[in-house]
């Protein structure tokens, strides 16, 4: 599942030195509809016990299809096969809805960035649209689809890992 990948993810960060909270909770349970205004709860009920958070990652697989044939795109790395990785940056609208959108879009480059230096091709484009999923709680909040629904679960944890150590 997901958050066994979100969990593979938060494992190898904390493996590095990185302060992790990871919520296991699954918000399109037992609808998608509204997943995003549960979730919003939940995470701005940790940024209010945790304030010093700085970035929040919202982990998920992508549901890309061709008709009913489901795509998994991967990567070739010196690990084995890997589930590619999109990073989703919302950007406002003029609306104001998503005032740090460009501090969000500096942090997906970044990342983005580190991820491809030490493991070329692991990540597809990233996506900027005028897109919400809760990124006006912190100025480092991102939407990471881990692979796609057509990935295996081994090149999804893979990836997880590989992005965790960049």
């Amino acid at each position: 599942s997901v958050v066994g990948v979100g969990a593979a993810l938060a494992q190898t960060l904390a493996d590095n030195g990185i302060c992790v909270i990871h919520d296991g909770t699954v918000f399109d349970d037992p609808l998608y509809e509204n997943s995003y205004s549960r979730s919003r709860e939940r995470i701005e009920q940790i940024l209010s016990e945790y304030p010093s958070i700085k970035i929040v990652l919202d982990i998920h697989r992508d549901g890309i299809s061709d008709g009913d044939a489901r795509i998994a795109p991967v990567a070739e790395t010196d690990s084995g096969t890997a589930a590619q990785i999109m990073i989703i940056c919302g950007c406002d609208d003029g609306s104001g809805i998503l005032p740090d959108y460009m501090k969000n879009l500096r942090f997906a480059i970044y990342l983005q960035q580190g991820i491809e230096r030490d493991t070329p091709g692991l990540t597809r484009p990233l996506l900027f649209d005028y897109r919400f999923y809760n990124q006006d709680l912190t100025a480092g909040s991102l939407v990471i689809e881990i692979g796609a629904l057509g990935n295996s679960r081994e090149q999804a944890v893979l990836s997880a890992r590989l992005a965790g150590e960049s």
